[in-house]
């Protein structure tokens, strides 16, 4: 991220932080969906807690380690190229230093 000044860098750390919540909140879709599965009587507790476990011990830790640990710029780059934040929202310049991480994510599919 050296190519990028302090400003900048502060704006792809907010970015990052976005798609953090809005990667993590579709996640946690999936995770309510077994809630509903589970109140229905359609899952057994003992399932339901081994998908709870999955969640925390996987992707949530996955997502952590991509959002709040990793680079910004990848993970903004991520989340452009998943839909979960438009290329309009990268602010401050940014954009152009972005769109062949962009690229790679995209033929990658998000490294999902």
């Amino acid at each position: 991220m050296s190519e990028f000044n302090k400003k900048q860098k502060k704006h792809l750390r907010e970015l990052a932080g976005l798609t953090y919540e809005k990667e993590m909140n579709l996640a946690l879709g999936g995770l309510f969906e077994e809630f509903k599965k589970w109140e229905k009587g359609k899952l057994n507790p003992l399932d339901l807690n081994e998908k709870i476990h999955q969640h925390h011990n996987y992707k949530s830790r996955d997502l952590y380690k991509i959002y709040a640990m990793g680079d910004p710029e990848m993970a903004v780059a991520r989340g452009i190229a998943r839909g979960l934040i438009k290329e309009e929202e990268v602010k401050e310049n940014c954009l152009g230093s972005l769109e062949r991480t962009i690229e790679f994510y995209k033929e990658n599919k998000g490294l999902a």
